[in-house]
C-alpha cells in the first residue's frame, strides 16, 4: 500500500459501520432510530422487519454526518439491552481524491489544446477528430468529476448498519468472536 500523500492535513474517510443490538422490542427501536437519525441531519436508506414466531428481528441502514457518527452508535448502544458486535471501518479515501484531481487538471489543459487546434483546423476530417478527442476528454471529466462527487458524500456522511433483534442467536456477530459457546449451547438447547 502507497504512503498517504504528504501534507494533506484533513483526511477523507469514508466510515461504513455495523452494529449488532440485542433490544426489547425491536419496532419501537426502529422508530426511535429513524427519529434520532433525522434531529441528527442524517436519512434512513434502507430498513426490514421479520416476525418470526419466537422473535421479531429488522436491520436498518443509515446515513449519518460523518461528525455526529460517534453521538449515533453511542445512542445505538443506550437502546440496546446487550451491544452482541460492532465493526466500525474507516477507509482513507483522500489519495484517490488528490489523484483524481491531478487527472483532472491534465485532462483539462489536454482539452484546452485541443479546442485551439480546433479554432486553427480547416479540413473537416481533421475538425471532426478533433472534436472526437474533446468529446472523449470530457466524457473522461465527468467520470472523473463523479467520482470526486461520490468521494466527498461517502466522506461527509458515515454508512451504518444496525441489526436489531429479540434474540440473540438471529443477529450477525464480528468475525473477532468465532467461537461463542453460549450460542452454540442454547442453539443445542433448542434443538
Amino acid at each position: 500500500e502507497a504512503a498517504p500523500t504528504p501534507g494533506v492535513t484533513n483526511r477523507m474517510v469514508a466510515s461504513n459501520s455495523q452494529i449488532s443490538l440485542l433490544v426489547k422490542d425491536v419496532v419501537l427501536t426502529l422508530t426511535s432510530i429513524k427519529t434520532k437519525t433525522t434531529s441528527l441531519g442524517g436519512y434512513m436508506v434502507d430498513s426490514n422487519l421479520t416476525r418470526p414466531e419466537e422473535a421479531a428481528s429488522g436491520q436498518i441502514t443509515l446515513r449519518i454526518p460523518s461528525e455526529k457518527l460517534d453521538e449515533a452508535l453511542s445512542f445505538l448502544r443506550s437502546l440496546s439491552v446487550k451491544v452482541v458486535s460492532e465493526n466500525l471501518v474507516g477507509e482513507d479515501v483522500t489519495d484517490q481524491f488528490v489523484d483524481n484531481d491531478a487527472r483532472l487538471a491534465i485532462l483539462s489543459a489536454n482539452k484546452a489544446r485541443f479546442e485551439e487546434i480546433m479554432k486553427s483546423a480547416s479540413k473537416i476530417q481533421d475538425i471532426l477528430q478533433v472534436q472526437q478527442e474533446v468529446f472523449n476528454i470530457q466524457s473522461q471529466i465527468e467520470g472523473i468529476k463523479g467520482q470526486q462527487n461520490y468521494l466527498t458524500k461517502t466522506s461527509q456522511m458515515a454508512r451504518l448498519t444496525a441489526y436489531l433483534s429479540t434474540d440473540e442467536l438471529a443477529l450477525p456477530y464480528a468475525p473477532a468472536q468465532p467461537w461463542r459457546p453460549e450460542v452454540v449451547f442454547k442453539l443445542a438447547v433448542r434443538s
